[in-house]
């Protein structure tokens, strides 16, 4: 009787690696018009996608954003082709720029939002940081506050922020891509973890990615000695996967950030300390601005709440436009 053996035929690529073997999952890392790169097992693929999901509208569940994981099946060596996309677990979205009820995703599956924001070259700005922690709070994103270029101010001019921030449950922390400052804390809230970078454009983002992963080249950008905002370096959505475990997502410097899907009725639900009182006050619905007997403005003028909070809660709802159930509540 013949001893047959199976005969074991293994493949493997130019480069000599072995071909990765039918449906893989992997996360996108960037979208263009017509291609994706998607991270799977260590290596990066250039992806298409079937004919089933071209087309579809920008707020559908299925158009492919990044941070997006999906189903893809190789068709050549570093190519393949993007069969299906798994459920989100979160999104990060913002109102498009001139068309401010039209929504666009900037990225999903994000675990953390990092607010990086400025002592100088530009400014820092407490109100853009309360947009973003808004934004965060709608979608139960956890939030950390970095504040960088420590090395061109004194950490004493901002310590009445961190005590505000901190006191609400906020990590709030100092870094410096010069000295070094901070950027051990920033690797551990980074470690195994997708985090999304934001913050306006010259605040020091990409150089902060930089720091912690030298390994990434990616474009930094200087301030304007005009208008003291940061020149657009940024131009797309991309994330990186990290050495150490984990990926962050750099993101556009976003001036004027558009809040996505919340109404004025719906902002005090954002701001924390806020909750805490607001069921003191003597109307239901009561907004905080103008109605009497109202505890959030009690508390702002006892200090219990930090009165640049309490204006920039003022600035934000200026901003935004009622919901339909409002307007149809008060005819």
């Amino acid at each position: 009787m013949l001893n047959l053996r199976p005969i074991i035929i293994r493949y493997t690529f130019k480069d000599g690696t072995v071909p990765m073997q039918g449906k893989l999952t992997g996360k996108v890392t960037k979208s263009t018009r017509s291609q994706y790169q998607v991270y799977v097992d260590n290596r990066m693929l250039t992806c298409v996608v079937r004919g089933k999901l071209v087309g579809l509208k920008e707020s559908d569940i299925s158009s492919i954003k990044v941070g997006d994981d999906v189903v893809v099946e190789l068709t050549g060596e570093t190519e393949g082709v993007i069969l299906d996309i798994l459920p989100r677990k979160s999104k990060l979205s913002r109102a498009v720029e001139g068309k401010a009820y039209k929504e666009h995703i900037i990225a999903t599956n994000i675990d953390q939002m990092v607010i990086i924001s400025s002592t100088k070259n530009p400014a820092f700005k407490a109100g853009l940081i309360d947009r973003y922690l808004v934004i965060a709070e709608k979608n139960d994103l956890s939030a950390v506050i970095c504040l960088n270029k420590i090395d061109l101010a004194e950490a004493e001019q901002f310590e009445e922020y961190a005590t505000t921030y901190r006191a609400l449950n906020y990590e709030f922390f100092y870094t410096s891509v010069l000295t070094g400052q901070g950027m051990d804390h920033l690797h551990d809230i980074l470690k195994n973890k997708l985090s999304v970078m934001v913050g306006q454009s010259g605040v020091g983002k990409s150089s902060l990615i930089q720091k912690i992963e030298p390994g990434l080249e990616l474009a930094v950008s200087e301030t304007s000695e005009k208008t003291s905002k940061g020149r657009h370096t940024t131009s797309y959505v991309e994330l990186f996967p990290l050495s150490f475990g984990g990926y962050i997502i750099d993101t556009p410097g976003i001036r004027e950030l558009g809040l996505w899907d919340i109404y004025r009725n719906d902002l005090r639900k954002y701001f924390v300390e806020m909750v805490a009182v607001q069921e003191n006050c003597q109307f239901g619905d009561c907004q905080h601005l103008l109605e009497p007997g109202c505890a959030v403005k009690t508390a702002v003028e006892e200090g219990q709440i930090f009165p640049e909070r309490y204006k920039n809660y003022t600035n934000i709802y200026q901003d935004l436009r009622a919901a339909s159930y409002e307007l149809i509540k008060r005819r």
